[in-house]
């Protein structure tokens, strides 16, 4: 099987996928630095919110479905940027009645709706950290919205060579703008409060290039790992040469058990943190020409064509997420949707 694993991806068909590349349009922008990504560590995190009833703010919950993708320069705060969505039906107040309500359709309508996002790129320092604007999509409606950000504190290479980065911040919002409890008997209900304090802390980490060349450039029982090799060769020699090696290794019996799928999402991915995106796209591109629903591959390869410079390809490679899981869609591309403009919409998200 692994033998047969390139055969219908040959040097030919390779170098015609590059005059394809190389014929599309290329846009304009600024180093994506990847080893700025930040992604959530959820043992480490939460997110709260809060509201009153009768004036008294005795309504608190928690949501348990979440995922949050952040870029941050600390040299450069303005360049910095968020997406988080959050599953709306892992809210909770710990009361089971109370939770029915919110997630029936008076309010979240968890059926119609499992996702809230929040989107923000334009950022505005503070004495105490920074004010990130966006828009928050709840159900059908999107809005203006702000996160009071307070000043990250940034631990470089403190999980094996990853950065840690821990962030907490602050929302508020009337629900009444997101039709939240504005139908039914909660229409003309004057106990509920209008306002939700939301609070967050993340405790993120950052996938940096020394990280991921210790982890695959290394030894395997007693033979180079596959993506080190095959990465270093590209950087060396080429996407061409890489290509040939990657051919010679399959074929070699001392790689026979290993989960090709797997090493060319990997290579494609220390391919891009090293900032050579066009470089990874043609492994991406192999390893959804043998499985076309492979997620990993799917969820790296948009942000690819952004780092390589292919507008075009990046934003329609976006628009197919819709198909994805709702658990797996869109959540890491805040910094690319930036430099998408304002070609995509959080309403396209749900």
């Amino acid at each position: 099987m692994n033998q047969q694993f390139i055969t219908s991806f040959s040097l030919r068909a390779l170098s015609a996928f590059f005059f394809l590349i190389s014929s599309l349009p290329i846009f304009s922008q600024g180093k994506i630095n990847m080893d700025q990504r930040y992604q959530i560590n959820k043992d480490g995190s939460y997110i709260q919110f809060k509201t009153t009833l009768a004036g008294f703010p005795v309504i608190r919950g928690a949501a348990k479905s979440y995922q949050a993708t952040i870029f941050y320069d600390p040299t450069d705060v303005k360049n910095s940027s968020a997406t988080i969505r959050i599953g709306t039906e892992g809210f909770s107040t710990a009361h089971d009645k109370r939770d029915a309500v919110l997630q029936g359709p008076n309010f979240l309508d968890v059926a119609k709706f499992p996702a809230i996002w929040f989107q923000g790129a334009e950022v505005v320092p503070k004495d105490s950290g920074f004010d990130l604007n966006g828009t928050l999509n709840i159900k059908k409606i999107s809005r203006p919205a702000t996160l009071h950000v307070q000043q990250p504190t940034l631990m470089p290479g403190a999980m094996n060579k990853q950065d840690l980065m821990f962030v907490k911040g602050n929302l508020k919002i009337n629900r009444k703008d997101f039709e939240l409890g504005t139908s039914g008997d909660w229409a003309t209900n004057p106990m509920l409060g209008d306002d939700i304090d939301i609070e967050f802390s993340f405790m993120c980490f950052s996938y940096t290039i020394e990280y991921l060349q210790s982890n695959f450039i290394r030894q395997v029982d007693g033979r180079d790992h596959a993506v080190g090799k095959i990465y270093q060769e590209v950087k060396r020699n080429g996407v061409e040469s890489g290509m040939e090696m990657l051919q010679t290794l399959i074929k070699d019996e001392r790689y026979q058990k290993d989960n090709w799928l797997s090493n060319l999402a990997n290579i494609g991915w220390i391919l891009m943190v090293d900032g050579f995106g066009k470089e990874a796209l043609p492994f991406y591109e192999l390893a959804l020409e043998k499985k076309p629903d492979h997620l990993t591959s799917l969820l790296r390869l948009g942000d690819a064509y952004v780092i390589a410079g292919y507008k075009d390809k990046a934003l329609a490679h976006f628009k197919q997420e819709r198909t994805l899981p709702a658990r797996a869609r869109f959540t890491h591309i805040p910094h690319m949707i930036r430099l998408l403009d304002d070609h995509f919409a959080l309403k396209d998200m749900q």
